[in-house]
């Protein structure tokens, strides 16, 4: 006996997408709540891996439902904005922080932006963790346009490490592994007057309009 198999129909199949997005969401969230709640009965040096656990998994998050409400495109202004005030939100410290977001309204496919959120969030979490430390101090979020493609800067007025270097880690080379797949390059920089990372992009990355569908591939 053959069987036939109708498709479904496209307002039931919306349907089951949508109701899949939710529950991705939903999930996303309690494991970030529970990595939060987790940090804080944690000793510190088990508290800061969870910590930053928890602020990579909300970057995903955001990014999943901007992806959700952009579609082939997504609104960078938005997106980055939202990843720094969660960053500055699981802030550790208590000191006074001031955070500075000046970004440009690009649009960015989904690959591209995905990247440059893991990399804001990774370093405006270091640019508070480690470059302001305990003392009060601001970070410079900025995303701009330039002739060739466009700059993300990530800067603080603390004191940074004196000899210039970087220590190796995880999120350093979360970052290096990021800019390489987006075709980025990164340079920093660090002294007594803070730290200075930037990922330069060239090419038609983003754009100050949505791409259209078969250009976001």
């Amino acid at each position: 006996m053959t069987r036939t198999i109708s498709p479904a129909p496209a307002a039931e199949a919306a349907e089951v997408v949508r109701a899949a997005h939710h529950q991705i969401g939903n999930s996303l969230q309690s494991i970030a709540s529970l990595l939060r709640m987790e940090s804080r009965a944690a000793p510190p040096a088990a508290a800061a891996v969870l910590t930053e656990a928890g602020r990579r998994v909300r970057t995903i998050m955001h990014l999943h439902q901007r992806l959700q409400e952009g579609g082939v495109a997504v609104r960078l202004d938005d997106l980055l904005g939202d990843i720094c005030r969660d960053v500055a939100e699981l802030d550790a410290f208590g000191r006074p922080a001031e955070m500075q977001v000046n970004i440009h309204p690009l649009w960015a496919t989904p690959r591209v932006a995905s990247a440059l959120a893991m990399i804001t969030a990774e370093w405006v979490g270091n640019a508070l963790e480690h470059g302001l430390g305990e003392r009060p101090g601001r970070v410079e979020v900025t995303l701009e346009p330039t002739g060739s493609g466009a700059r993300l800067i990530v800067a603080d007025s603390g004191r940074g490490d004196a000899d210039g270097e970087w220590r190796p880690g995880f999120g350093l080379a979360l970052v290096a592994s990021l800019a390489r797949q987006i075709g980025g390059r990164v340079d920093r920089t660090a002294g007594r007057r803070g730290a200075r990372c930037v990922l330069e992009l060239t090419g038609p990355s983003l754009d100050a309009v949505p791409p259209e569908p078969d250009e976001a591939r």
